[in-house]
């Protein structure tokens, strides 16, 4: 792979370490909205860096669950793509380098700072969990919801930023407006999709959680 950018902070990160490029080279894939389903090739073996799709990631067969989101910061490491008890759900399809993972298992001396990069992104995923479970207890719906929908811009290249309903976690859909009036400050709800108008508007609304994950993204 050439030095240019992928747009994924992390893996940009990694792929800075021009002697460990050389003979591991992601590929890029669409994933499409659902659950990222195990590789075929066994389990743990691939990483994920999204580009422009987002993911959540939290406890499998649990619809209540705190899911942390990642996107253009992060990865999803191996154990996380499915067949365990964290499962990955892919919220906003897009593109995402999928990276061999086996190899750099094999040879944690050769790879130590790649394995130190996504440890320390899995750490922050588990922070983020924490942060939202405060957030869930201490602060209001709509201050969750907008600071929700901050982090998840935060993640995200493009713009606008859409949402299809059913992609959404359930605990953020109930957070949601009744059906009779599905907008809100910085969002708007119709014909299946929320779409986030304003992130202006949103920060207005939000309490400081999205503020205190995206200073450890940039830390």
């Amino acid at each position: 792979m050439s030095t240019e950018k992928t747009e994924n902070a992390l893996l940009d990160l990694m792929l800075a370490d021009v002697a460990l490029q050389s003979d591991l080279q992601p590929v890029c894939v669409d994933l499409p909205t659902g659950p990222l389903a195990p590789d075929s090739h066994g389990p743990g073996q691939f990483v994920y860096f999204p580009v422009d799709a987002l993911m959540t990631l939290g406890a499998a067969n649990s619809a209540d669950a705190v899911l942390a989101v990642v996107g253009r910061h992060g990865c999803v490491a191996p154990g996380q793509a499915g067949g365990s008890a964290i499962q990955s759900h892919v919220m906003v399809p897009g593109r995402a380098y999928r990276m061999d993972w086996a190899p750099v298992a094999d040879d944690p001396v050769r790879y130590a700072s790649w394995l130190w990069q996504t440890t320390a992104a899995a750490q922050r995923l588990i922070g983020q969990m924490a942060q939202w479970s405060f957030c869930v207890q201490h602060h209001t719906g709509p201050q969750h919801l907008a600071s929700w929908l901050l982090h998840c811009v935060a993640q995200y290249p493009r713009d606008p930023l859409n949402f299809h309903l059913h992609a959404l976690p359930t605990a953020i859909r109930q957070l949601l407006p009744p059906s009779d009036a599905q907008n809100g400050p910085g969002f708007d709800v119709h014909e299946g999709h929320l779409h986030v108008t304003s992130p202006q508007r949103l920060a207005e609304q939000a309490c400081s959680c999205h503020q205190k994950m995206t200073g450890a993204h940039n830390a």
